[in-house]
């Protein structure tokens, strides 16, 4: 069989076979994205916390990585992140979700970090989130050979799909290498509160082709 390519931090990524792609094996900075210099999520930013109330978002380790500041400045959000988790996977995370009354009337699907998916897989999971009052879908930053395509497919779905918005993270990230720790992927405390406020925008009802990280944050 081919060689396993290796990623930063001992990560590896498999030949693209079932299950394809999958490339986290943790957070590679060591450190938690609960850390920062004054030792508390978002201290170096001002940040007025609204009930997350009805808010539940579905990952992978990149929600983890904001998960701390989502929790802070969105009291009561949910956030559903699993390392390594694919597109093809949340049918079972929303399933779990709803039997346990978790799933709220306004969904963020962070997904496509460990692989790509099709057009047909992201509608069909978007149809079993039920009448649901706002989906969220935020787009990736990983320097693998899928990342385009995953973009597009969410882009063409965002566009099409009632009540969603795509939250442009790669386009946000651009040039933020501070923000991340080695892999290029994975989010440290300042990306991560970054990460964050974009979220928070979009919920708002910002504009996603304006999004902009506050000056807070750089």
């Amino acid at each position: 069989p081919p060689a396993v390519p290796q990623l930063q931090s001992g990560m590896t990524l498999n030949d693209g076979m079932t299950p394809p792609y999958r490339i986290e094996a943790g957070h590679p900075g060591g450190v938690s994205a609960s850390t920062t210099g004054s030792g508390s999520p978002g201290a170096s930013a001002a940040v007025t916390p609204q009930s997350g109330a009805g808010i539940t978002m579905i990952g992978d380790s990149v929600s983890l990585d904001a998960e701390p500041y989502l929790k802070e400045w969105l009291p009561g959000i949910v956030v559903d992140g699993v390392v390594g988790r694919q597109m093809v996977q949340a049918p079972q995370a929303i399933s779990q979700l709803k039997q346990e009354g978790l799933l709220g009337n306004r969904v963020i699907i962070e997904l496509g970090t460990n692989g790509p998916f099709t057009e047909q897989n992201l509608v069909s999971i978007l149809k079993s989130l039920g009448n649901v009052r706002q989906i969220i879908l935020v787009n990736t930053r990983v320097p693998l050979s899928w990342e385009g395509t995953v973009n597009a497919t969410l882009a063409s779905v965002a566009a099409s799909y009632p009540h969603t918005t795509l939250v442009n993270w790669y386009a946000a990230s651009a040039g933020k290498n501070a923000w991340f720790y080695s892999d290029g992927v994975h989010l440290n405390p300042t990306g991560a509160q970054a990460y964050a406020r974009l979220l928070i925008n979009a919920l708002q009802g910002g504009t996603p082709a304006a999004l902009k990280v506050p000056a807070a944050v750089h």
